[in-house]
This record gives C-alpha cells, sequence and structure tokens, in this order.
C-alpha cells in the first residue's frame, strides 16, 4: 500500500523501490488511496506493477486499472483477448474505462486545489474532535499520511459500543476500519498493531473529500456529542 487505507499512514515509493532493486524482487503497489491525489511519476520510480481504483477519484464504480512495466513478463490472467494485449480474454468495460480516465483527468488538474481544502477540513476535524473528546485518540501521523484519512479511536463507554450504528443512523458515513472488512466483527489489524494503543477503544475512519465542507464537519461533531456524551 502507498497510503493504508485505515490510518493513512503512507511508504516512500522511491524508498522501497531502490530495496527492492537491489535484492531483484518485483515492486507492487496498490495507490488506491493516492493515485490522483498523489504525484506518481512511474518513468522517474522503478515500480514494476501499479493498481488503482476509479471510485477513489469519484469516478465510476466496478472499474480499475493496472499499470504493467514494460520489463516485465507475466503469463496472461485468462488466455485470448488480443483487444487487451493477450492478457486476458472478456469485453472492456468501455464505459468504465472512460470515466476512470475522465476523472483521473479530473483529479490530476485540481490535485493542488483539492489537497489545500481537504487538508484544512481534515485539520479542523481533528482540532474539534481534541476539544470536544479529550480522551479520544488520533491515530498514525496525519501531518505526515494522507491528508484525507483521519482516524480517531473513542474511550470505552455505554454508548460507545453502538457508536457505528449510531452515526449511520443519524446519516453520518464513517467507517470501523475498511471498507473492504464492512461487516466483519473481527477487530483492525492495523489498529491493534499500533504501539500502547487500548483495544477496548472504538475506532472511526473519517474519509474527507474536495466535495466536504466545513459545516459538515460541525455536523459530524454535534452527532458525536448525540453519540458519545
Amino acid at each position: 500500500m502507498h497510503a493504508n487505507n485505515e490510518i493513512g499512514v503512507m511508504i516512500d515509493l522511491d524508498a522501497v523501490s531502490a530495496l527492492c532493486a537491489q535484492y531483484g524482487a518485483y515492486f507492487h503497489s496498490d495507490t488506491v488511496q493516492t493515485i490522483g491525489y498523489f504525484p506518481i511519476d512511474v518513468s522517474q520510480t522503478n515500480i514494476s506493477f501499479l493498481s488503482g481504483s476509479a471510485h477513489k477519484l469519484h469516478g465510476p464504480k466496478g472499474v480499475g486499472f493496472i499499470y504493467i512495466n514494460s520489463n516485465n513478463l507475466i503469463q496472461p490472467y485468462i488466455d485470448g483477448g488480443a483487444q487487451e494485449r493477450n492478457m486476458r480474454g472478456g469485453t472492456e468495460n468501455l464505459y468504465g474505462i472512460i470515466g476512470l480516465a475522465k476523472a483521473l483527468e479530473i483529479a490530476s488538474a485540481n490535485q493542488e486545489n483539492w489537497r489545500v481544502h481537504i487538508t484544512t477540513l481534515r485539520d479542523y476535524l481533528r482540532a474539534q474532535l481534541q476539544a470536544h473528546f479529550p480522551e479520544a485518540l488520533i491515530n498514525g501521523n496525519p501531518d505526515e499520511g494522507h491528508y484525507k484519512l483521519l482516524s480517531a479511536s473513542f474511550p470505552p463507554s455505554s454508548k460507545s459500543d453502538m457508536l457505528l450504528f449510531n452515526l449511520d443512523i443519524a446519516g453520518i458515513s464513517v467507517s470501523g476500519g475498511s471498507a473492504c472488512s464492512s461487516g466483519s466483527n473481527v477487530g483492525s489489524h492495523v489498529i491493534a498493531a499500533l504501539e500502547a494503543h487500548p483495544q477496548d477503544y472504538t475506532t472511526i475512519r473519517f474519509s474527507l473529500s474536495h466535495l466536504n465542507t466545513k459545516e459538515e464537519v460541525d455536523v459530524v461533531i454535534e452527532k458525536l456529542k448525540t453519540c458519545l456524551i
């Protein structure tokens, strides 16, 4: 992962690339969280494979892409498919591909403006959480991680066990961790691995976008007060 999808911690692509090159290893980076939000230049960083997804860029769901360095020789996923460079058979999702390309074009053109706006909102949300919930923990290192993610853990209480459910009922879309594991009762291995993190705390992942506003953050804080205090 270029950026962890729960707490936003990022790796140094250049450093990992150099390490892989030193030991002759292939390097695949999952950039689902970061493509379009951070500049990534595969002509400068030696990456064997790089994958991304349209829905993180406000593009259509159900379509993604993989970049394959031309130096890599891999076996086809499914035989056939000359229209897909003989890598797999099947009909291409043309509408999805066009939507992905347009979403990436828009995100790339607005990358800096989005970063400034989302970072301002993220910092405001963090300040409000710390002001109104002083015992809450901020996970990871937001100042050096992905600016659109903020993970916070709240101490145990009579209301915290139902926090996710109650926020959902209140119209606040957050998650307990990765969306990939939604519906699972198993605690997050990412949160569990954090040093000295209390395991009985309830963790919420906030994911922000350029479409969000400061007023929406205020609503989130008020709903949290209702659900926790």
